[in-house]
Formats: structure tokens, C-alpha cells, sequence
């Protein structure tokens, strides 16, 4: 593909200088009909060394809002954010609804890097006229870099890496748009072109969907295996063996956490239940058999205005655990297939992506080396209700119960089939769903305690 360019593409100052007017104003004028429509926007610039990507995204900013859009170079990370996983510190810069994000170096940088060479490598293929445009311009400031002499294997190696990449991520949701860089005149214009066409058709696709986000569809019929009808909660403990018990797990789990930062191994731990299902219960014991400064607690309710304005996975993303440590999930990602589901404030195209998306971030870390646990808290619907009066009558727990909970309690089958749905579609061996029988605590804080430190001494040893 990249051969195939004409490269020998130019443009006259005077004829930039009107298509720049032209486009610009329009650039500005899709801008802010973005922002109305609550459109994110990912702009991605990869290209070789030299090839004046910096000054190109400068001139083409300098058309919009400065107010809504922000930069990042993959090639300016911390060793700390390279020791998480891969995609944690591109999450972390996704753009809020209606705002841009421009990656100048990406994901698909680094991935490169690391196949084919190393950074002292990249160096020997640069565009020698414009390598000799930013001696001019940055003079003894600038570190002239020899580009005469290079090796035409690892030449190859590289542009082999970079058609592989066009051809695998090449999709019509995000496509690739190869330009011409030798002029750069000409390269940003065609830049520009690429940007103001994709946002005159995101914009057309976003007017269909919102005449079309008001239909509820009538629900799938899915035959999945009831995995919650065959789970046994009539198992328990005695007062006596869960402190026996919980005493043994308490230790265990102290000389594991520092095995996990010697190891710089990082853990999540995922709670999803009913409500009054004993997350809280679980969680506390959980906490108390670590040492406070190597995890954190996550607790999430519905998403807050802030949130709402990114990607759904984005909250969860920023609190990603650093190497060596653990983070504490009370509700999680998994809201997108359960309550957002059934109280349609996802769509159906929205929630029934989610499976694989979630399934493909947790892969992701669990490549990275990070374990991941997630627990189901299963209680029967007596239990429930037994729990949620015993809360109503107890001063010091009325808190905890609210109409919400009730309301939820009357959507139980709803709730019950898309929780099988998601245990099914969404357990993995990278990430396997824990069902834990919850009708009994003291059972059900043993076993969250256990499957964590199994979980542990199987990634360590």
C-alpha cells in the first residue's frame, strides 16, 4: 500500500492557502456541531520519523477550538505508564463526549517498536529533506541524526510491519488514510480533507441514530444454561469455622500481597451481586487481610456527569491498579449487559457490543500479567427480602436501603437472565466469573478469600 503513493504530489503556496481558508472554516464549523451532538473524535497521526507530523497537526489545530481538543505522544510515556497495561495510558486521554483527542504516536507505535526495533533503530529512516527543514528551523538546538546510511533489511522489516498493520486494522468504523508526506503543504490538506469528511459522516450517522434511540426492541431469546438455578446456597459455616478460617485466609493473604510487589504483578478484584447480596461484607474482609498502602477500593454507583461524558469504560480504566498493587472493584463494567440493559439506558447495539469489548480489554490484562478475579454474590429471592427488612428495621443499616432496591427487586427475572447472559458470554480463562453461594456470610467471605489466594499462588509459582 505505502509503494503505491505518489509521493511527487505538491502544492503551490498560493493554491494551500485557499484550500486551508476553505476547509479551515469548516473544520471550526464540524467542530462545534460535534461538540452539540455530543460526538467524541479520535484523530490519529503516525508516520516516519521526519516526517513533520508535529507542524502538521499545528496548522490543522490552529482551525479549531483549542478549548476541545487535547494532544498525546505515545512517545513521551513514563516508564511508569509503560509498566501498565498496554492500552491503560491511551484510555486514560480518550476524549470526552463532544471534545477531540489527538494521538501524535499511538497504540500502533509502540506495537511497531517493539516487533521490529528498537528506538535507536527508528532513527536511519528518516525523510532527509525534512530532517534538513528542522536543522534549519531548531538549528544547534536540534540533534542532527545521519540519514545516509541505513539498512535496507530492517528498511524492509518495517515497511512489512506497517502493511501488516494497515491490512488487519483497516475497518470501515476506523480507517486508515495514507498520505503523501513529501510536500508538506500538500499532506496537511489532505489531512484536513480526511478529517472534514469524517466528521460530515459521523455527524449524518449520529442524526439516524438518535431518530432511531427511542425504539426498544422486543427482547432476544437467547437458550443459555441457567448457571444461578444450579448454584447451592444452602452451604455454610459456623461462627467458629469462619473465624478459624478467615484467620488462616488473613495471613496467607499478607505474605501474597508482598509476593504480588516483589513480583510487580498487579491483581483486580471484581464484586457484582444482587443488592444486599453481602458485596460490602465480602470487600471489608477482604480489605482487612492487606496492608492499606498497596490497594485501593473502588466503589461505583451511576455514573456521575463527569463520567457520563466518556466512553462507559473510562471511569474503570483510571483506576487501573500500578505493578505490585490491587484494586478493589465494589460494581463494575459489567453494569453495561445488567442494569443498563435492563433499564435501556444503553441500546441494544450498545450492550450486546459490550461483551466483547469487555472480554477484549480483560484479555489485555491479563496479557500484561495482571490477575484478574470477578465474583458473582448469589442469594435467593427470600433471602433478599429478608435481608432488605432486616435493613429497614435497623437504624444504624436503613441507610442501605432504598426504593431503588425494591423497584430493582421487582425486575428479578430480568435481571436473572441477563446476569446468566453475561456469566456465560463474559467467563473466560483469563477472567473466570466466581459464582459464590451467599445465602451464608460467613460461606460466602471464605470462599471470595480463598479464590484470591488460589488465584494469587497459581500466577506466582
Amino acid at each position: 500500500m505505502l509503494e503505491k503513493i505518489d509521493l511527487k504530489q505538491k502544492l503551490k503556496k498560493d493554491e494551500y492557502d485557499k484550500k486551508m481558508d476553505q476547509y479551515g472554516d469548516l473544520l471550526g464549523k464540524l467542530q462545534r456541531e460535534c461538540r452539540e451532538a455530543k460526538i467524541p473524535v479520535i484523530i490519529l497521526v503516525e508516520g516516519w520519523r521526519g516526517a513533520m507530523r508535529t507542524d502538521i497537526i499545528n496548522e490543522m489545530m490552529q482551525k479549531m477550538d483549542s478549548r476541545g481538543f487535547k494532544v498525546f505522544s505515545a512517545s513521551k510515556m513514563t516508564e511508569e505508564q509503560r509498566k501498565q497495561p498496554f492500552f491503560t495510558s491511551f484510555w486514560k486521554q480518550l476524549p470526552s463526549y463532544g471534545n477531540i483527542a489527538v494521538y501524535h504516536r499511538s497504540w500502533y507505535f509502540l506495537k511497531n517498536e517493539h516487533v521490529v526495533a528498537d528506538k535507536s533503530q527508528v532513527g536511519h529512516w528518516l525523510q532527509k529533506e525534512n530532517m534538513e527543514k528542522l536543522n534549519k528551523i531548531y538549528g544547534k538546538n536540534w540533534k542532527k541524526l545521519d540519514v545516509e546510511e541505513h539498512d535496507d533489511a530492517d528498511y524492509d522489516k518495517f515497511i512489512n510491519a506497517y502493511e501488516e498493520m494497515f491490512a488487519e486494522t483497516d475497518t470501515e468504523n476506523a480507517p486508515w488514510h495514507l498520505i503523501a508526506g513529501d510536500d508538506e503543504r500538500f499532506a496537511t490538506v489532505q489531512i484536513v480533507e480526511s478529517i472534514v469528511k469524517t466528521l460530515q459522516n459521523a455527524l449524518a450517522a449520529a442524526e439516524i441514530r438518535a431518530q432511531h434511540r427511542n425504539i426498544i426492541l422486543p427482547p432476544r431469546h437467547v437458550a443459555l444454561n441457567n448457571v444461578l438455578e444450579k448454584v447451592d446456597l444452602t452451604k455454610s459455616l459456623t461462627k467458629e469455622e469462619y473465624k478459624a478460617e478467615f484467620a488462616k485466609c488473613r495471613e496467607k493473604l499478607k505474605q501474597l500481597q508482598l509476593d504480588l510487589y516483589e513480583a510487580q504483578r498487579s491483581l483486580i478484584v471484581a464484586f457484582e451481586g444482587w443488592d444486599a447480596g453481602g458485596k460490602g461484607g465480602a470487600i471489608k474482609r477482604l480489605a482487612r487481610s492487606l496492608d492499606p498502602l498497596g490497594y485501593a477500593v473502588n466503589p461505583y454507583a451511576a455514573p456521575n456527569p463527569v463520567e457520563k461524558q466518556f466512553h462507559y469504560m473510562w471511569r474503570f480504566w483510571i483506576k487501573m491498579p500500578r505493578a505490585g498493587e490491587i484494586a478493589i472493584f465494589d460494581r463494575t463494567w459489567y453494569g453495561r449487559v445488567m442494569v443498563e440493559r435492563i433499564e435501556h439506558f444503553a441500546t441494544d447495539a450498545e450492550w450486546q457490543r459490550a461483551y466483547g469489548e469487555i472480554n477484549e480489554t480483560e484479555a489485555q490484562w491479563a496479557e500484561h500479567g495482571t490477575i484478574v478475579c470477578k465474583f458473582w454474590l448469589q442469594i435467593d429471592k427470600d433471602e433478599q427480602y429478608k435481608r432488605f427488612k432486616e435493613r429497614e428495621n435497623d437504624p444504624e443499616k436503613e441507610w442501605k436501603i432504598t426504593e431503588e432496591d425494591w423497584r430493582n427487586r421487582d425486575k428479578w427475572d430480568a435481571y436473572e437472565a441477563a446476569v446468566n447472559e453475561m456469566l456465560i458470554r463474559t467467563s473466560t480463562d483469563y477472567a473466570p466469573w466466581t459464582v459464590v453461594e451467599g445465602n451464608s456470610k460467613y460461606y460466602a467471605r471464605i470462599k471470595v478469600l480463598k479464590t484470591v489466594i488460589d488465584a494469587i499462588e497459581k500466577a506466582i509459582k
